[in-house]
Parts: C-alpha cells; sequence; structure tokens
C-alpha cells in the first residue's frame, strides 16, 4: 500500500498553489519522478547535494532517501514526486482482507479551514497494469479524491465494497497528461460504512500519477459562526439561532469555482419537533419565529460551495422586539411587553415589516402627576410614512375604554397630532393605510421614526389622606418608642454624670487624697476601676488647682512648653522592689507627637515598668503616651519593679516636626533619708 502524504507535503510538492519559489525536502521512496513546467523550472538533490536534475522538464529515477526539491514558479509547475511503494494490481473481492486506509474524518465548523488530507504516488509499467490503494468510509460522510498530476493519459475508476460490490463509475479519464494549472477533483458520498477501492489506470506506459484525497463528515449539525463565510463540503447540516423578530437574507450560495449556484433548504427545529424543508435561492429571505431552538440549513450539493446571509433585526424604538399589533385587553393585562416612549423628545426608530405580517405598531407612553390632572401629548412621526396613519388614545384607567383618540395622516413630510390625555397609561397606534392588505413576503419594511413631547395643561387635585383611627394608634405608638429610644442614651449619660461628680465630691472632701490613694493601693480589695475614676477626676480640673489636690510634688520640670510632676506613693512597708509613681503631664505651648516616658537607674539594677493606670502601651523602662494635645492634662499611676534605690526620669516626643526631649535635674530616691542625702 502506498505511505499516506501529509497535506502540507501534498501542497508544497504536488500541487503549485503559490507564484513565488519554494523548496522542500521529502523521503522518497524508489520510484520515478516527473516535473513539468511553463515558463519555469524545476531541480532535484539528493541526501548528499548532489544535483540529480534541473530543467523545465524531466523525468529522473530517485532512490528511497531525502531529496530537496526546488521550484523557481512552483505555480507554473505539476509533477509526482514517488512517497508510496508498489501497490496490488488485482481489486480486492468484498470479503477479502485488504490494507485500506484509515484516514483522518476532517469535521467541518462552516469555516474555510484546510482539511489534512493523505496523497498517494504510484508508476504503470504498461497498459495493461493497475494500482489499486483502498479507503475505509462511513455513512454521512463524503470523499474527495483530486487528482493532483498525471504524466500521461490516465482513468480513475471507483467501487464501493461492504457485503457487495458496487461500481461507482469512472471519475477520471484524461487521454493526455494533466494540465498546469487545471483542477481535476471528484467528491463521493458515502451512503454506509464500507470501502472505496481506487482503481488507476493508463492507456501509458511508465505513467507516473499522484491522487490526494480528503474525507469529510456531513453528519454532525455544527453553528454558524461567520455569517457573511459560510463554507462546506457536500451537505454538512448547519445551524443558526434567530430570534422571532428577525430574519435573514441569502446574499451568496455557490459552488467554490464560483461557476453554479448551489440549491439551500432550510427548516425550522422546535423542542421536539421539525417543520417540512424549505428551498430558498440568492435573495430570498427566512423569518425568523416565535418559540423555535434554532433554524437548520443543508446546501445540497456534492461539492465544495461557498455561502453568505445578511442578518436583520425587526425591532421598534429600542425594545428588541417588535412592537405588539394590538392593545392590551383589560387595564390589569401585562403591557411590559408595550415599547414605552419617554416623551422627552428624544428620536426612537422602528419599522412595519410587512413581510413578516407586521402593519400596525402599538407604543405605549405613561403621565405623571396629581388626579385630574392633564397633560398634552405631542407626536411626530417621520420617515417612509406616506402611507401611513398614526393615531393616539387616550384610555380610561378603570374600564379601559377610549375616553378620546385623534388620528393624522403624511402632511408637509410627517404626521403631526396632538391630544390632551389623563393620567396613566395611554397609547400610540401606528399602521399601514392598506391595514392587513399591506402584508407580502415581497414586500420591503416601512420604516419610522417618533418623537413625543409633552406639557402638563392642569396640574390637579393634589392628593390628601385623612389617617384613620388604626393609623393614629400606631402613630402614638411609634412616637413614644422613638422618643424612648433617642431620650435612653441622655438618661445614660445623666446617670454616669452624677455618679462621676458624688466620686469627685468625695474624693475631693479628703484631705491628704495622695496618701489616700497610696493606702488604697495596698489593700487586697483594691479596685482599679476606682484609680482610674480619681485620675479622671482630677484631670478635668485646671493644671495648678490639680497639683494642688495630689500634694507637693517631689519633682516638677517644665521645659519647652510641657509641665512634668511626679509624686511618689510608696509606704516604708511596700515590698523593697516595687516603686508607685503618681505621674501628672500638662502640655501648654505646644503638642507633643509620639510621646514617651523613659525610667532610667542612676544607680543598680534598671527599673521595669511592671503596671500603669489607665492602660498605655509599655515595652521595659518605657510608657508610651502617644501624642499630648495642646492644654491637655493626664495623670498616670506608674507600678515600677527594681531593686534601685534612685530614679531618673526621661520625657521625649516630637514637637513641631523635630525630636525633643526632656529631663528633671533632679534624681528621684525611694527613701526619704537618701532625698535628703
Amino acid at each position: 500500500m502506498g505511505r499516506p502524504l501529509t497535506c502540507l507535503l501534498a501542497i508544497l510538492i504536488l500541487v503549485p498553489i503559490a507564484s513565488s519559489a519554494s523548496s522542500v525536502t521529502v523521503l522518497t521512496s524508489d520510484g520515478t519522478a516527473w516535473v513539468d513546467c511553463e515558463d519555469s523550472w524545476a531541480s532535484i538533490h539528493n541526501s548528499t547535494g548532489v544535483e540529480i536534475a534541473n530543467d523545465s522538464t524531466f523525468t529522473v529515477h530517485l532512490a528511497a532517501e531525502n531529496h530537496t526539491i526546488d521550484y523557481s514558479d512552483s505555480s507554473r509547475c505539476q509533477g509526482v514526486i514517488p512517497i508510496s511503494e508498489d501497490m496490488p494490481d488485482i481489486r480486492p473481492i468484498p470479503s477479502e482482507m485488504f490494507t485500506a486506509i484509515e484516514p483522518q474524518v476532517c469535521s467541518q465548523d462552516g469555516m474555510a479551514n484546510p482539511c489534512e488530507g493523505q496523497g498517494y504516488t504510484g508508476e504503470l509499467i504498461d497498459d495493461s497494469d493497475f494500482d489499486i490503494f483502498a479507503i475505509n468510509a462511513s455513512s454521512g460522510q463524503i470523499l474527495a479524491l483530486q487528482l493532483v498530476a498525471a504524466s500521461a493519459g490516465i482513468n480513475v475508476d471507483l467501487h464501493f465494497q461492504s457485503d457487495n460490490e458496487e461500481p461507482l463509475g469512472r471519475i477520471f479519464e484524461l487521454p493526455l497528461n494533466t494540465s498546469i494549472g487545471e483542477t481535476y477533483i471528484h467528491y463521493q458520498p458515502i451512503d454506509e460504512d464500507g470501502r472505496i477501492v481506487v482503481s488507476v489506470s493508463s492507456p501509458s506506459p511508465g505513467t507516473v500519477w499522484s491522487i490526494h484525497s480528503e474525507l469529510y463528515d456531513t453528519n454532525t449539525i455544527n453553528p454558524i459562526d461567520d455569517l457573511g463565510n459560510i463554507h462546506g463540503i457536500g451537505n454538512p447540516p448547519f445551524y443558526y439561532n434567530l430570534g422571532g423578530d428577525e430574519s435573514l437574507v441569502i446574499t451568496k450560495s455557490e459552488t467554490s469555482n464560483g461557476l453554479e449556484e448551489v440549491q439551500l433548504r432550510y427548516r425550522y427545529v422546535y423542542s421536539s419537533s421539525e417543520s417540512s424543508w424549505n428551498n430558498v435561492t440568492v435573495n430570498d429571505r427566512i423569518n425568523g419565529i416565535d418559540d423555535i431552538e434554532y433554524i437548520e440549513f443543508q446546501w445540497e450539493c456534492n461539492c465544495s460551495w461557498t455561502s453568505s446571509m445578511s442578518h436583520h433585526q425587526h425591532f421598534d424604538a429600542s425594545w428588541e422586539r417588535d412592537a405588539p399589533g394590538y392593545r392590551p385587553i383589560s387595564s390589569e393585562s401585562d403591557n411590559s411587553s408595550y415599547p414605552l416612549i419617554e416623551m422627552n423628545g428624544d428620536v426612537e426608530f422602528g419599522e412595519l415589516t410587512l413581510h413578516m405580517g407586521d402593519y400596525q405598531d402599538i407604543l405605549r407612553v405613561e403621565t405623571t402627576g396629581w388626579n385630574e390632572s392633564i397633560h398634552l401629548v405631542d407626536v411626530i412621526v417621520e420617515g417612509d410614512i406616506y402611507e401611513m396613519k398614526v393615531t393616539i388614545w387616550d384610555m380610561d384607567q378603570e374600564t379601559w375604554t377610549e375616553l378620546n383618540e385623534v388620528s393624522a395622516t403624511y402632511s408637509m413630510d410627517k404626521i403631526r397630532l396632538s391630544l390632551d390625555v389623563g393620567l396613566g397609561t395611554h397609547f400610540i397606534k401606528i399602521e399601514h393605510l392598506n391595514g392587513s392588505s399591506a402584508v407580502d413576503e415581497n414586500a420591503e419594511s416601512i420604516d419610522w421614526r417618533i418623537r413625543v413631547t409633552t406639557a402638563v395643561i392642569d396640574e390637579g387635585d393634589e392628593p390628601w389622606f385623612p389617617a384613620s383611627e388604626a393609623v393614629k394608634d400606631a402613630a402614638n405608638v411609634f412616637y413614644w418608642l422613638i422618643g424612648l429610644i433617642l431620650i435612653l442614651p441622655f438618661i445614660a449619660f445623666y446617670i454616669f454624670i452624677q455618679k462621676e461628680k458624688k466620686f469627685a465630691e468625695e474624693f475631693a472632701s479628703k484631705k491628704n487624697r495622695l496618701e489616700w490613694l497610696t493606702s488604697k493601693l495596698q489593700e487586697d480589695d483594691y479596685s482599679k476601676n476606682d484609680l482610674t475614676r480619681a485620675l479622671r477626676a482630677v484631670a478635668s480640673l485646671e493644671w495648678e488647682k490639680a497639683l494642688e489636690v495630689w500634694g507637693d510634688t517631689e519633682i516638677r520640670h517644665f521645659t519647652t512648653g510641657i509641665d512634668v510632676a511626679i509624686w511618689s506613693m510608696n509606704k516604708e512597708d511596700n515590698p523593697i522592689n516595687t516603686w508607685s509613681l503618681l505621674i501628672g503631664v500638662c502640655a501648654k505651648e505646644c503638642d507633643w507627637n509620639v510621646a514617651a516616658l523613659r525610667f532610667e537607674a542612676p544607680e543598680g539594677e534598671p527599673w521595669n515598668v511592671k503596671g500603669v493606670e489607665p492602660k498605655l502601651l509599655t515595652r521595659g523602662s518605657e510608657i508610651f503616651l502617644d501624642s499630648i494635645s495642646q492644654n491637655s492634662r493626664s495623670f498616670i499611676q506608674v507600678e515600677l519593679e527594681g531593686k534601685s534605690d534612685s530614679l531618673d526620669i526621661h520625657i521625649s516626643g516630637i514637637v513641631d516636626g523635630e525630636p525633643m526631649a526632656a529631663k528633671p535635674v533632679r534624681t528621684m530616691y525611694r527613701s526619704v533619708n537618701q532625698s535628703e542625702e
């Protein structure tokens, strides 16, 4: 059997398609090569680079190895390069085992994508010789056989074999060699599973030939993605989703060479059934209908064909659908399918699609306002409106009868009319003067443009709704509930203030407040809340008064707008490794940002912050105060842990964007005796 040749090799070597120089390397079989050029030339080199032939026309024997073929202009050349082994010369009977090609089946998606086929070559020794090869195929496929080239007269016959044999006739019969630029192709539809047996013969001894095959699927239905460029082989089905208010016009349906028109048919496919087939030709229109799944197409041709269609949407007033032809039955009917025309003077477009039975369109307008209000609706319709009539209906919103109407026809290049209407929904009808008699499947659509404006003639009566007893009762409950919700925060705030005031009075009544606070810290039932409240109460006083509350300071230092006061809260019986301090800080002239306190031991072990009230961020011997605003006052209680007897305090921060630090000049001592020394 012949070794398959890919589509690429067939194009570059066997089928001249480009008017330019080309070169390709092919693994050839042992056999005869034939090249025929017109106003051009070709050459062949073997695997070692030795030139075997170079001429416009030549026949040469090639060994089984790689050969490089060069064309000066491949569009002016044809030829056969041997790539197949010797083939059988006797046609098998249907039941006989025979090695057949299992070709790749090419799908058809409507695009002009190349199909990777297979190539075959052979050499006929004498006029009684045959080259026989077979291709397996299945029902619903179509086989394309192309005679690429032949050096002399040639005959190609087909037989179909399954359980029986059926002659398919002679598909090629040439008395002389093939001609440069001519196309020899045959399309064979397959009706049942089996094999196609190809018999090649020639009346001329020594004839070499080349055939290319492609096998296409025609069973699978594929979507049409590009209406302007549809391609196919045979009659595969295609489908397109078309809306009920849309249509397609056939603009082209012909063979790929453009010589013959191809018959096209279509049918509507529903969820569980299909319509009968309908034939169409170029310029025919296919109308969409509602409630279909899609439209199925089929081109009736055992050939390569190309087609195109144009898509049309028959929508009204930006509604993405055709306007209904009749008014809603009642005021309770759903009117959402009726295009709503905004009465702001904007242009809306539509058409009477006569070939689809659309000879009148109903549009909707909505007026808003008070009861008994009156609105002037002004309508202007333009376009191909010479045979149109426009009507405005003023609708009774309860009985859905027409209270009034006005109609107009073409006059002075447009149709203009107006009507006073009440509050609610009203309708505009655009219709053909001939009514349903204007409907014709060959009629053209009539385009229209509409502009609607409105003006309030009478504002009507402003509505007033007296409240019922139930509403009054509910309102009273609501008012009491809202009042209670609003007053609760004030009650809670008042209670808090009273508690703070009472605590401040009790705290202020104590004579030795610092000693009292120190003693409280030593008690087992000591509450941190009491300390926090005391510090907060004193901080609410003026700075100097607050200092008087705590008594004489151990250390007071004022620098760069910040005042620092320190009291020792230790008693003689305190543990030797803790030291409780009260520190007050007041920024008087400027803000301190990123402020912090650091506790240093001039002698002995370093200090560590064990606790602080109110809660602040600490690390080792440092307390971070964050920001200290100008004129703010704060007091903190610090408990230090350490065995040193002395203490230096540093305060640092950012003032006006510059780093700043302050340190009291005096050192604090744990015991009074040391301080005196």
